[in-house]
């Protein structure tokens, strides 16, 4: 998928691109930079195991192709972790299973570098995406709001032994 190729297009002052398992130690490092994400639905701080499952961790029913894993860079620092999955759970949906900023970001930065994407996506031929938010998570759930999604569904996901109450918000074009 060439997404951040055509992202590249709408961005200004950062650069995105793919980023692969020759980018093990960043996206540790970056990850383990944000515990109060992973505090939501484990009991440990993030291993450098489940940071790189990421890179090529993909949901039932998706294929490699429809992955997007991204980075945004200033000045050649990583600013903005981005998993997405196109084209799932449904077609012209994308999903976005993370959106992790650098805590260097303004929200109004890092609003404006979602809505390039999701213009991004909207060309791609995308009318909507959704995302979880966990319950308790006191950035995000504002974050989202303020952009305009929707909330709608509460659910329950499990990740091992552990649940994980979330809210599925959405986004359409």
């Amino acid at each position: 998928m060439a997404l951040a190729t055509v992202w590249n297009q709408r961005l200004k002052g950062v650069t995105a691109r793919e980023l692969t398992h020759d980018d093990d130690e960043l996206i540790y490092a970056f990850q383990a930079a944000h515990p109060a994400y992973f505090g939501h639905f484990q009991d440990h701080p993030v291993t450098r195991q489940e940071a790189i499952q990421d890179v090529t961790d993909i949901p039932l029913n998706a294929v490699p192709e429809q992955k997007a894993y991204l980075g945004l860079f200033q000045d050649g620092e990583l600013k903005v972790l981005v998993d997405l999955i196109v084209d799932y759970p449904l077609p012209s949906l994308a999903w976005l299973g993370m959106w992790m900023v650098a805590k260097d970001v303004s929200s109004d930065q890092s609003a404006d570098w979602y809505r390039s994407l999701t213009a991004t996506l909207q060309e791609a031929g995308a009318v909507q995406l959704q995302l979880s938010v966990f319950m308790g998570d006191r950035v995000m759930k504002p974050f989202w709001e303020d952009l305009g999604l929707a909330a709608v569904q509460t659910t329950t996901v499990i990740k091992g032994e552990r649940t994980a109450n979330v809210t599925i918000y959405q986004d359409k074009f």
